[in-house]
């Protein structure tokens, strides 16, 4: 392929860098909420009655809302009590500005929701060229269409996804696929303001947070687009009817690389769900036969976010839970033959996590070195857990895994991760533009964190787009620089309630070219590219 060709269907950028040294520092981040503008406070509302939505947090989205090439953040907003009424946002949204930071354009984009948020995700679901949004609620979810103009128009009643449950973590892909994109909604447990039991160390006098266990869980929904900017309750029809498992994360993802896109839901205290997209656009639930349904020890645990991801280099995804304190959060290894092998222990995953709680987790080289890291977000859910006489805290500090390159994770000591809250959503971005992975983390009832990766003498980097959002979730690339040959698939939310960028980020190491980058389409379609510099942001197009 000539040079004037492949300038014809990439956008380039003119930022070049890369790295040439064969030992990669130690990963840094820079608290910088404060400079780059994000004054998000989470509100839970809590009136001393201890109803159980309050401590449970809420998500952050990393979009491009405005199309002009650079993520934004909207942090999900939970509000006052009573929900009625109280005028909640359901969230704010900020608008990156570039170099000069960002600005709460909530008002302008009429983000007036009057709901109590949990979480939320973003796609194209009219396919008009931009980003809408769906929020998830205790109480009716929404869902925002992007007008174009800055602004959302609230579309929820009359495109029929306005579950009235207690959504949690929700996603969007096109499951036939037909070029629409369908949603999936997890719900979570039958908790009601009249069925908020006293809970906690009664001996003790030390009344707290109610256990899941206390409550029965809440039936999932999927919604398929019919292509008119309404959708239709599918969940029977789908496969996903027996789905009432207290769901918290929830992704979609090729697992099996057939082709067709999969989801896997991880529930709260009951068995995760691994759904095998047939595809025609049904599926099977197939997480016990597969080994993703349980702990190695054939125990449910407390499954709340989700990372998909090859952290082996084995060409298939491998799916990452996280748990709480003493459980310890979870590596399903995909070994390619349609089974998972839990590896908690022997990638060293799970020793960091034991007396942590675990909610927000992504995966992304932040050390550039050709190998995905792993980033958690941790807190407790009881308040008063510093009291109980045990191990526990409420504030907990977060953590960076690096990969070592050798099958196995280290805890970075001083990862610039200092600040200390119980922290539920995170989201993993390139905020400010310079090629490397940035953090957003959302805390319960307390201030929003934004990280700078700030790591000294990083490899060389390389970050993939697709030209229009119709195009964009489920592309898979696959690159070769180096020694490397490393995959990323383009996908929705994961995490916890939370949703990372659109683009697909690569760490070269020290290689300063890019042999080759395979594209595969949604639709099974491939386009190959070749000889590239390293340090470009590239929008590929068909």
């Amino acid at each position: 392929m000539s040079s004037s060709r492949i300038a014809a269907a990439l956008l380039l950028s003119l930022t070049l860098s890369w790295g040439g040294a064969d030992a990669w520092a130690s990963v840094r981040f820079r608290d910088a909420a404060a400079e780059l503008g994000i004054d998000f406070v989470h509100r839970h509302g809590g009136t001393g009655e201890l109803y159980m939505i309050e401590t449970m947090g809420s998500g952050v989205v990393a979009l491009d809302y405005d199309g002009d090439g650079d993520d934004d953040l909207l942090f999900v907003q939970s509000g006052e009590l009573p929900i009625e009424g109280s005028g909640g946002p359901g969230g704010v949204l900020y608008r990156n500005d570039g170099s000069s930071g960002f600005v709460n354009v909530t008002a302008a984009a009429e983000l007036t929701l009057d709901v109590y948020g949990m979480g939320g995700t973003a796609g194209d679901v009219d396919g008009d060229g931009d980003l809408d949004l769906y929020v998830t609620a205790y109480g009716s979810n929404r869902l925002l269409l992007n007008d174009g103009d800055g602004s959302f128009t609230d579309a929820t009643e009359a495109a029929g996804v306005g579950d009235p449950s207690w959504g949690a973590s929700a996603s969007f892909a096109d499951v036939e696929p037909d070029g629409d994109l369908d949603l999936y909604v997890t719900n979570y447990v039958d908790f009601s303001f009249d069925n908020n039991p006293p809970c906690g160390l009664k001996e003790r006098g030390l009344r707290s947070y109610c256990h899941p266990d206390v409550y029965d869980g809440l039936p999932d929904r999927f919604y398929r687009n019919r292509g008119d900017g309404t959708f239709e309750d599918a969940t029977a029809e789908a496969g996903f009817g027996a789905a009432a498992g207290k769901g918290l994360g929830v992704v979609f993802g090729d697992l099996d690389r057939d082709g067709a896109i999969d989801l896997y839901v991880a529930n709260d205290m009951t068995a995760n769900y691994l759904f095998r997209n047939r595809g025609d656009g049904t599926f099977e639930e197939i997480a016990l036969m597969t080994g993703v349904a349980f702990s190695d020890r054939g125990d449910a645990e407390a499954g709340m976010g989700i990372a998909l991801g090859d952290i082996d280099d084995n060409g298939f995804p491998d799916l990452l839970v996280t748990h709480l304190d003493q459980q310890t959060n979870a590596v399903y290894s995909n070994t390619g033959t349609g089974l998972f092998v839990d590896r908690r222990y022997p990638t060293q995953i799970a020793e960091p996590s034991y007396q942590k709680v675990g909610f927000g987790i992504g995966l992304g080289d932040f050390d550039q070195d050709g190998y995905i890291d792993v980033a958690i977000a941790n807190g407790h859910i009881i308040h008063n857990v510093d009291e109980w006489g045990a191990t526990g805290r409420f504030r907990q500090p977060n953590q960076i895994l690096r990969n070592r390159g050798d099958g196995t994770f280290e805890e970075v000591a001083e990862s610039g991760l200092d600040i200390v809250l119980s922290s539920r959503g995170l989201a993993i971005a390139d905020l400010d533009g310079d090629g490397d992975l940035d953090l957003a983390i959302s805390n319960s009832a307390d201030r929003a964190e934004v990280y700078r990766n700030v790591s000294t003498e990083p490899g060389g980097w390389l970050e993939l787009s697709v030209i229009g959002t119709r195009a964009q979730l489920g592309t898979r690339f696959e690159v070769h620089a180096g020694e490397r040959r490393q995959s990323r698939e383009l996908r929705a939310s994961s995490s916890y309630m939370s949703q990372n960028s659109a683009a697909a980020h690569f760490g070269l190491g020290s290689a300063p070219r890019v042999e080759s980058i395979l594209v595969i389409w949604p639709d099974g379609s491939r386009r190959l590219l070749k000889d590239l510099p390293a340090g470009r942001h590239v929008r590929v197009g068909r």
